[in-house]
């Protein structure tokens, strides 16, 4: 077993330990204990050595404890090693030393042969975070603390001269030290401040004066004594602005994910999602953002740029290895990173559960991150990644149910077709042998019904089929063959195609004006031969049917009324629904296959029109047809 840490040298043991690996034949672990509280994700040293102890054939595994050394012995005892690799490293403490940590390891596994590895290149010395750390000495913090002990000093002379005590004028020093280490950025400049302060108090207010001397040993008590108080209460004030700048990060954070929570869940599709995401990223680094698709990862990315600059389109394609190497390995690379360090971009991949939702590139601009952007930046892009898998999850979801009703509804139809046809299909057979054996026999009044209910049967059948045709068109991903077509064209030519209904009266009233719309001609005549056909089939013999069209509030309405018993109220929300044939009189007294008004319905929904059933008065129903009127451009 080796144990894994972050150091640049630890390949170095597992190069060691592979070698043993190779030549015993043995079952190799790499085991890496991670400090509580501590995130190894940043840690870009740890990851390379985790996916080097891979390539050398070790099983990686983490644990969290506190007591490091004790955690590695267990796992030890537990797993029967019989050879472990540690890293050696100088100590950590020269003043109190204690033991190391390959001194506890033997003195828990005494039958364990413990191999420590120098570590040449790690040192007591703990790394420094990335990022560069804010210089202590700048220009303005010191012209703050000139200008501040110039103020007192001048109130100081102020003091002397009206005769106070110099005890007035050391409180105002202190005051004034005080006052630099609020307003400074760093410690030193409130040691600064109580330097000066002394200078200044001992060369203009302590005899001799306009000299550094001091003849009275107790004013040197209260140098050191003030002295002590500068850098007590500067410690204090550094103290408290850091805690004040820590909880404005830790709001401003909030606020931020709080924001970027809000507008995530209002987005809807996954361009929606990565959009959010991409600006919220913009507007809180203020670092032009790429986002490369998984199926444009080699291509141009959108880009949502910082300021107006044109996208160095080199750049690009300079660093589009970074950007595979990120998308391919789910791993942070480019600039301030072990890989690709020196492009001019970092790139983190948008990876969870299998799925791989693309790469996000944000331009450094030669500065990298720091403690708090990087915190904040994992923050919204996990936020990102949560929101991409619900996304994903719904949209499969909802794939699934689509599936589902698609396959209930391939059924549904079978099983009716199966049914429905049957019937005229055995009557057309069932006539045709009779004729065929018979005819002679029979008489012509006899024939003639006989030929009747075969046209009748046939023509069911046909329209029937129509629909079916109809429905399959509007299932298929083809798009509808809209043209400009007048209403009253559209309804002549239905009236054309339907069959002769003797027992009823059909009726047409042409519009008072030209009524156009763009529209599939066809499949309107469709739903007009399948709402003239109900009419007839729904109303007592005798009974008038009146088709009419008409222009009203920029919409084409095309209305078919009957005057038959009507539609009771209650089946009026399900007449719509596929198989549904109603249960009063008349529709039980016909063959109907509940189709038709489905058809109708899912045809004005594929032009963006509506279809509705009201009553006629004083008796009958009102079919009508909306579609978006069309206007001639002059």
């Amino acid at each position: 077993m080796v144990c894994l840490s972050g150091s640049p040298s630890c390949q170095r043991v597992i190069r060691a330990a592979a070698r043993m690996v190779t030549a015993d034949t043995a079952v190799a672990v790499a085991l890496y204990v991670r400090p509580a509280g501590q995130d190894e994700s940043r840690d870009y040293q740890l990851q390379d050595n985790f996916r080097f102890a891979r390539q050398n054939g070790f099983d990686v595994q983490t644990l969290t404890s506190a007591d490091i050394p004790l955690s590695i012995s267990e796992y030890a005892k537990r797993l029967k090693i019989t050879d472990l690799f540690v890293g050696s490293s100088a100590p950590q403490h020269i003043l109190l030393p204690r033991r190391s940590m390959g001194e506890r390891l033997m003195s828990y596994l005494p039958e364990t042969d413990i191999h420590m590895i120098p570590d040449s290149r790690a040192s007591g010395a703990a790394r420094l975070p990335e990022g560069k750390s804010r210089p202590v000495w700048n220009i303005r913090d010191f012209l703050t603390v000139v200008l501040i002990m110039t103020v007192s000093t001048l109130l100081s002379v102020w003091f002397d001269q009206s005769r106070f005590s110099n005890a007035n004028i050391i409180t105002i020093y202190l005051l004034a030290v005080l006052v630099a280490s609020l307003l400074t950025s760093h410690q030193f400049f409130g040691i600064l401040a109580s330097v000066l302060y002394i200078l200044l108090f001992n060369f203009l207010f302590i005899e001799p004066r306009f000299t550094l001397l001091v003849y009275d040993p107790e004013y040197l008590v209260t140098y050191l004594v003030t002295l002590a108080a500068a850098l007590i209460t500067s410690s204090l004030a550094i103290r408290m602005k850091n805690i004040a700048r820590i909880s404005a990060e830790n709001a401003y954070q909030a606020r931020v994910l709080l924001n970027t929570t809000e507008q995530l869940e209002q987005a809807v599709t996954a361009d929606d999602i990565m959009q959010v995401l991409c600006l919220q990223l913009k507007h809180l680094l203020n670092r032009t953002i790429r986002f490369y698709s998984p199926d444009n990862i080699t291509g141009l990315p959108e880009i949502y740029a910082a300021d107006d600059r044109e996208p160095d389109l080199r750049l690009l394609q300079k660093e589009k290895d970074a950007v595979q190497w990120t998308f391919v390995n789910d791993h942070h690379s480019g600039a301030y990173t072990s890989h690709f360090p020196d492009y001019l971009s970092r790139y983190f991949s948008l990876y969870s559960n299998d799925h791989s939702y693309g790469v996000i590139g944000v331009e450094m601009n030669g500065r990298n991150f720091t403690d708090f952007e990087s915190t904040i930046l994992q923050s919204i892009v996990h936020e990102g990644i949560m929101a991409l898998d619900k996304e994903r999850i719904d949209r499969e979801r909802n794939d699934a149910r689509a599936a589902a009703e698609k396959e209930r509804l391939r059924a549904g139809l079978l099983r009716s077709l199966s049914h429905d046809l049957r019937t005229p299909l055995t009557s057309i057979s069932g006539n045709a042998a009779n004729l065929a054996v018979m005819a002679d026999a029979m008489s012509p009044e006899d024939r003639q019904r006989i030929y009747e209910d075969m046209e009748e049967d046939a023509s069911w059948l046909k329209d029937q089929m129509e629909n079916i045709l109809a429905m399959t068109r509007l299932g298929s991903d083809s798009e509808l063959n809209l043209s400009v077509e007048s209403a009253g064209d559209v309804i002549a030519e239905s009236l054309r195609h339907i069959r002769s209904h003797p027992d009823h009266v059909i009726r047409y009233e042409p519009p008072a004006e030209d009524c156009l719309a763009r529209m599939d001609a066809k499949l309107i005549m469709q739903v007009l031969i399948n709402l003239l056909d109900n009419a007839v089939k729904h109303t007592p013999a005798g009974t008038e049917v009146t088709v009419t069209a008409r222009k009203q509030a920029g919409q084409v309405e095309i209305l078919v009324a009957d005057t038959g018993q009507g539609i009771p109220d209650a089946e009026k929300e399900n007449i719509f629904e596929l198989f549904y044939t109603g249960r009063h009189t008349l529709s039980d007294s016909s063959r109907s296959m509940g189709i038709g008004l489905n058809l109708c319905r899912e045809i004005l929904r594929a032009h963006g029109g509506t279809i509705e059933v009201t009553d006629n008065r004083p008796h009958g129903t009102v079919f009508t047809l909306s579609l978006k009127a069309w206007e001639a451009q002059a």
